[in-house]
């Protein structure tokens, strides 16, 4: 499973939200509802975004906020954020946001960040 971080928010006027669900996680097993498909789509993931302006960063995390530690992604030229004990990736950070952005952005002012679910690659903490 990948993480697919819903196409971002256009970097002029700093609206760089990406569009947060307000539709309920699905009720656990038992509680009314059928099992989960084990074979189905894995249940939805909440994002929360933020541009901090001061430093020129763009943040986004998947989930609650939770203890983690940051390894640089060469490739993708952004610092990815783990799990402090899993290697469950739980983030992401795009430090000099504003040159990244035109180098990634398509002509739209979008972009896509893709991210394995569990990072196992190097481990160069940054």
């Amino acid at each position: 499973m990948e993480y697919d971080a819903p196409r971002q928010g256009h970097l002029f006027g700093y609206d760089l939200g990406a569009p947060v669900s307000t539709t309920p996680p699905p009720p656990p097993p038992g509680a009314g509802a059928p099992p989960p498909d084990p074979n189905g789509d894995p249940p939805p993931i909440e994002t929360f975004t933020q541009y901090d302006q001061a430093k020129d960063a763009y943040h986004c995390s998947y989930g609650p906020l939770r203890p983690g530690r940051a390894i640089w992604d060469p490739e993708r030229e952004v610092q990815v954020r783990l799990d402090a004990t899993s290697n469950e990736v739980i983030g992401f950070s795009i430090p000099n946001f504003t040159e990244w952005h035109k180098t990634h952005a398509d002509d739209d002012g979008f972009f896509d960040i893709q991210l394995p679910a569990f990072w196992a690659g190097e481990i160069d903490q940054q």
